[in-house]
């Protein structure tokens, strides 16, 4: 009796322990485990996709002053704009809401870089440079740069012609990388009405800016005081860039099926129309 009795206790702790060594596991999933003979073995932390996906949100930096890519309808004062309804629908294939931060161009790179914002989408075009500092995803949109003047300039006809001129450009963008490149003194603005007065009133000689931002403006404004004086033949290609590391490599993978879905749906190719009155999206 005493051994049947030694044998029941004895199957009741390996039981009670079997049961508390399955709840361990279940809960320190993301956390390093001691295995037996001393070998230890590491669970890999959810990745960035993953923690996105956990939130069921994802931040995305856009400046919200740069029309028709990222702005505020002037009526409801909404975020709207060609790039905001991209980001929204790239969100909603991964399955999250989105969640815009507006901030200074230069600060939404930094931001993405630091992990402050998961994402931006704000016009930004795939360069060299910022392939150092960030893993791209495929583009979605193309476009030109262009050089804009008063229409009264003649001093100004090629990229070239901005050696020893003043341009204005938003901090940390390809076009004033553009302007200092060509040899122009750029002065700093934080929008694009900003930046084309400022040529209007003659502070500054020209911009290098986005042919389909300078189009809209043109359009919208009914100005008749300001030219295209050059267009870069270099297609610019709009991307949306991450935190360099393999940490976003799924949510790149994702984020590109989003885009190639959005592309053959028509997706891409109607918010295009809507902002652009033409198709941008397609190379």
């Amino acid at each position: 009796m005493k051994k049947k009795l030694i044998a029941m206790l004895s199957i009741m702790t390996i039981s009670a322990s079997a049961l508390i060594g399955c709840g361990s596991a279940s809960t320190n999933s993301d956390s390093t485990t001691a295995s037996d003979d001393n070998q230890t073995t590491t669970v890999t932390e959810a990745d960035h996709l993953a923690r996105i996906k956990e939130a069921g949100k994802i931040t995305i930096a856009t400046e919200g002053v740069w029309a028709p890519f990222t702005y505020h309808d002037p009526d409801s004062e909404e975020l709207v704009g060609f790039d905001v309804e991209v980001a929204a629908a790239i969100a909603e294939k991964l399955g999250v809401e989105p969640e815009f931060k507006e901030v200074a161009f230069d600060g939404g790179l930094t931001g993405v870089s630091t992990g402050s914002f998961d994402m931006m989408a704000n016009g930004v075009d795939v360069t060299e440079e910022r392939s150092n500092t960030y893993d791209f995803t495929d583009a979605y949109a193309y476009d030109h740069a262009v050089v804009v003047t008063l229409a009264s300039n003649n001093s100004i006809k090629s990229f070239d012609d901005l050696d020893g001129k003043t341009t204005a450009n938003s901090a940390g963008s390809t076009y004033e990388a553009m302007g200092i490149e060509h040899g122009a003194t750029v002065s700093n603005v934080d929008t694009l009405g900003e930046t084309m007065t400022l040529v209007l009133n003659g502070t500054v000689d020209a911009t290098v800016n986005a042919n389909t931002s300078v189009s809209d403006y043109i359009k919208t404004t009914g100005t008749k005081d300001l030219k295209v004086a050059a267009v870069d033949e270099e297609t610019t290609n709009y991307a949306i860039p991450l935190a360099k590391g393999s940490d976003n490599d799924t949510l790149r993978e994702a984020i590109n099926q989003a885009i190639k879905e959005l592309r053959e749906d028509g997706t891409l190719s109607k918010i295009s129309e809507k902002y652009f009155g033409t198709d941008i999206t397609a190379e």
